[in-house]
C-alpha cells in the first residue's frame, strides 16, 4: 500500500520536497522509505523494468535510471534517477529519487546559461569602461540582452518541462507501483 503524507499546502507536484523553490521545480526530488534491504530493492526494481514496455532503464551499482522508451521519447522526455541505500541509524532503506531532463538537454541548458552569464558580465564590464571613457558604448546593451535571453531560456525550459510532465508522472507511478508489489512504500518528508 502506498502512503502519501503530503500536506495540503504543496504545489501541483506532490512528490516535490521543495514547495515553491526554483531548484525544486527544475529538478524535482523526493525520498521514499521501503522495508527491504537495498540489494533486494534494486533487484526487484531492475527485474520490473522489462515487464513494462512503457519504461526502459538500467542499473549501475546503487542506481537505477528510468527512462521513456526511445520510440515514445521527445526532446523534453524526462529521466528518473533512483539511488537506493540504507542510511545509518535507520531501520529502513531509503530510495532517493531525482527527476530531470535527459543529460544532453541538461548540459545544453547549463552551457547556454553559462555562456549568457559570461558574455553579458564581460560585455557589461567592457561597456561600463568604454562608457566612462567616451560616454558612449553599445556594449552596455549586453546586460539587458543577457537578462532577456536568460528569462527566455527559463520560459522555454518550463514549457518543455510541462510537455514532459505526463511522462514524468508515469515514471514516478512505475517506481511506486513496482516497489509497492513487494513492500510498503512511504514518502519521507525531507
Amino acid at each position: 500500500m502506498i502512503k502519501f503524507s503530503a500536506s495540503p499546502k504543496q504545489n501541483s507536484m506532490p512528490f516535490n520536497r521543495f514547495d515553491h523553490s526554483i531548484l525544486g521545480e527544475i529538478r524535482p526530488r523526493f525520498q521514499l522509505k521501503v522495508n527491504l534491504n537495498p540489494e533486494e530493492t534494486l533487484n526487484h526494481l531492475s527485474n520490473s523494468i522489462p515487464k513494462d514496455a512503457t519504461v526502459k532503464g538500467e542499473r549501475s551499482n546503487d542506481y537505477v535510471f528510468l527512462r521513456i522508451p526511445r520510440n515514445l521519447q521527445h526532446y523534453w522526455s524526462p529521466e528518473l534517477s533512483v539511488r537506493i541505500e540504507k542510511e545509518e541509524f535507520t531501520e529502513y532503506t531509503t530510495v532517493f529519487c531525482l527527476v530531470g531532463p535527459r543529460q544532453a538537454v541538461w548540459a545544453m541548458f547549463a552551457f547556454l546559461y553559462g555562456f549568457i552569464f559570461f558574455a553579458s558580465t564581460f560585455g557589461g564590464i567592457y561597456g561600463i569602461v568604454k562608457f566612462q571613457n567616451s560616454s558612449e558604448s553599445f556594449w552596455l546593451w549586453t546586460i539587458p540582452i543577457g537578462i532577456i535571453l536568460t528569462f527566455s531560456i527559463f520560459l522555454t525550459s518550463k514549457i518543455g518541462q510541462n510537455k514532459g510532465r505526463d511522462q514524468m508522472l508515469h515514471l514516478i507511478s512505475f517506481l511506486y507501483h513496482s516497489l509497492d508489489e513487494v513492500t510498503e512504500v512511504e514518502r519521507i518528508d525531507a
